[in-house]
């Protein structure tokens, strides 16, 4: 409370109110209104959102957790503060009994769990991060993963020798393990693939050091279960993609991601952002420099720095002495293994190098590095009462967990409590205007049109900002919020058209409303003002307007007449789109888009009608290579060559696609980029495949 000043923080007002934390307090809208987070009919209208392209597999539990909170109250900001403010108690608790399962005493217990709780990670991912900053199962697992490789692991017999699967399931210890990995593999993926290696380690440490081929075999079912619960959560978007094929615009996290986010030395090492004390500050400020930042918020702090290396100078000695590793020995293993393979040029980028990216920021594994630091000091604390006594021990101990506390959270991490009531007083009250004006089930086109989900800022606007008047309507729907890749990419056909254009298209689709945000302009609203005139309502913050289309809608159908209308709406929300197989990941550099392809690759198009569309199919294509080469473009009844040059080249040819659509096949003789990327890199589209309709 005094750490963050709580008394200060409007509880039905969210913690964060920006970037990421808007996506998580749309999910949480999502639960509430639909019952799962996955599906709702109001955002990515017409057609609607559907996050199984984009899911949160591995936050089952989680999940479960905010619906229940959503059947206490429909209020999202209350659901999600409430969760946070939680997440500091469970995660107490789960690193409270981690550390009761190495056998450290309650008090030092006590003492590790609160400093654990209070990591910089907690604080600086934040609500924006919301599940991630619940991480107390964290302690649970590798505290399992040590004791297995001790000598007294939780499980030791599997079914047959403990007279079968009731005796083994009646153990405690037994029930505990599975508990444990259960909770590891539902409360996030991150969490869930860190165990699996832990533990997998652990499983052939254990079996090595003790000639125990059992001990490999039971660590091999503990993986195998985490693995199979994680798979189950996949299931539904297994099934969706089944169905609906996959979906390739999704970000792909390339290889450089991994790098950029790996766990690094100075990261732990260092003081955390806007330390108390002014040269730590500094410090951290003068490390800026560095390439490789990845999120800054792996801080381990004094005491976890200390711990960290009285760790492995006890571990080492020991070795080298020969002498039993015991508790230092077996955290040392399991820290030495995060930092093997999550560290920069680790075990995790070469996976990556294989193909395995979608995990990208393996420096989260810093949690773990966090517990086997502070561990140790609890292992120290208990030490003391030997020589000390119990009662300077906890003074010892409160000491330690007050600067450590205090060290690790220079202030408030969460902003001005003010200002951010502020903001979200201005939307809900916008947004109440709009309703009162169209009524319920009334449709809202947002300007500018923005890609979802994962897009980098459009001028002032940051990520998810068309996602905050979802929160505060249930009546009103959104055309925001379809998952790129899909249906929804009929929006992108309004980008650079005028603004009375775009107007006059989303009237005759169905929508009532228009919302411009001016933070997506760099002349703000000046352009609409100039061809549409002053919106017919301001947000109280003046930085959006709103713009009532039904006029406009009646006024066009009156000129137009029904068949003209059903021609133009069939256009735009029916469109031939273009989609790209076999490139690599979207990336951007200085603003503009474009993706790498192999020797040959693939733009299909895709005719969601009955009845066969002549269309003009326009992009740009660049070789990797400097140098005169040549693409041949085949498919839609004919092809093209194109000269391919580093500088660019257009290709604009006519295509037929029948129903159910039709394959572009781009074949480059442009040589491979030699480069230490391990990709195939020969050619690249830039920007969007751009589709126009023809007349037949």
């Amino acid at each position: 409370m005094l750490l963050f000043r709580l008394w200060r923080l409007h509880p039905r007002v969210p913690l964060a109110y920006r970037g990421d934390a808007v996506l998580t307090l749309g999910t949480i809208k999502n639960l509430s209104l639909t019952g799962w987070y996955s599906a709702t009919d109001l955002l990515g209208v017409p057609y609607g959102q559907n996050l199984l392209d984009f899911p949160a597999v591995g936050d089952l539990l989680h999940l479960v957790v905010l619906w229940f909170l959503t059947v206490l109250t429909d209020e999202p900001g209350l659901v999600l503060n409430a969760f946070y403010l939680a997440s500091f108690g469970t995660t107490f608790i789960g690193a409270y009994i981690g550390s009761r399962m190495l056998r450290i005493t309650p008090i030092a217990a006590v003492a590790v769990a609160v400093l654990y709780a209070f990591l910089p990670f907690h604080t600086l991912h934040g609500p924006s991060h919301l599940f991630l900053s619940s991480y107390g199962v964290v302690p649970l697992w590798s505290a399992l993963a040590v004791r297995q490789m001790g000598d007294d692991p939780l499980i030791e017999r599997g079914f047959r020798s403990a007279g079968g699967a009731g005796a083994w399931f009646r153990s405690g210890r037994h029930l505990g393990v599975v508990a444990i990995v259960v909770l590891g593999a539902t409360t996030g993926l991150y969490y869930a693939v860190f165990m699996v290696v832990t533990v997998a380690v652990a499983a052939i440490i254990g079996s090595l050091v003790y000639r125990s081929f059992r001990r490999l075999v039971i660590g091999i079912a503990v993986v195998g279960l985490a693995m199979f619960i994680l798979a189950v959560q996949f299931i539904p978007t297994w099934l969706y993609q089944r169905s609906a094929g996959s979906n390739a615009a999704i970000v792909e996290r390339g290889l450089h991601n991994i790098e950029y986010y790996s766990l690094k030395l100075t990261d732990l090492f260092l003081p955390v952002p806007g330390h108390r004390v002014g040269w730590m500050a500094e410090l951290r400020t003068e490390s800026q420099a560095l390439l490789l930042r990845g999120e800054q918020a792996e801080s381990l702090g004094v005491i976890g720095v200390v711990g960290l290396a009285v760790l492995f100078a006890v571990a080492a000695t020991r070795l080298l002495r020969g002498a039993p590793g015991g508790r230092h020995g077996g955290l040392a293993v399991v820290c030495a293994t995060a930092v093997v393979v999550a560290s920069v040029g680790g075990l995790a980028t070469l996976l990556g190098v294989f193909g395995f990216t979608y995990l990208r920021a393996w420096g989260r594994i810093s949690v773990l590095v966090a517990f086997c630091g502070l561990a140790v000091v609890g292992l120290a604390v208990d030490r003391l009462v030997g020589k000390v006594g119990l009662l300077r021990s906890v003074v010892v101990a409160g000491c330690l967990v007050l600067v450590g506390v205090l060290d690790t959270n220079p202030g408030a991490p969460f902003g001005d409590f003010d200002a951010t009531a502020a903001s979200w007083a201005a939307d809900r009250a916008h947004v109440a205007q709009i309703e009162a004006m169209l009524g319920e089930g009334a449709s809202v086109f947002q300007l500018p049109v923005v890609p979802f989900p994962e897009h980098p800022p459009v001028h002032a606007m940051v990520d998810y900002d068309h996602l905050r008047p979802y929160l505060h309507s249930d009546a009103l729907g959104w055309s925001y919020g379809g998952v790129k890749g899909r249906a929804g990419d009929w929006q992108i056909r309004l980008l650079d058209r005028p603004v009375d254009e775009v107007a006059d298209m989303v009237a005759l689709a169905g929508f009532d409303g228009l919302w411009v945000d001016g933070w997506g302009y760099v002349d703000g609203l000046t352009q609409f003002e100039a061809l549409l005139g002053q919106p017919d309502l301001w947000s109280p913050d003046l930085r959006q307007g709103f713009y009532d289309l039904r006029g406009r809608r009646a006024e066009l159908e009156s000129l137009l007449g029904d068949e003209s209308v059903r021609r133009t709406v069939a256009e735009l929300l029916e469109p031939v789109t273009a989609s790209l197989s076999g490139f690599h990941g979207t990336e951007y550099l200085n603003g503009r888009r474009f993706n790498w392809a192999p020797r040959g690759a693939t733009v299909h198009l895709t005719n969601p009608t009955g009845e066969t569309r002549l269309v003009s199919v326009d992009f740009e294509v660049a070789s990797a290579v400097e140098g005169d080469w040549n693409m041949l473009v085949e498919g839609g009844g004919g092809s093209t060559e194109v000269e391919l040059t580093t500088r660019g080249s257009r290709v604009e040819l006519a295509v037929e696609v029948p129903s159910g659509g039709a394959d572009l096949a781009l074949v480059t003789d442009a040589p491979r980029l030699e480069t230490t990327d391990p990709r195939d890199i020969r050619f690249r589209v830039l920007g969007a495949v751009t589709t126009t309709p023809l007349e037949g």
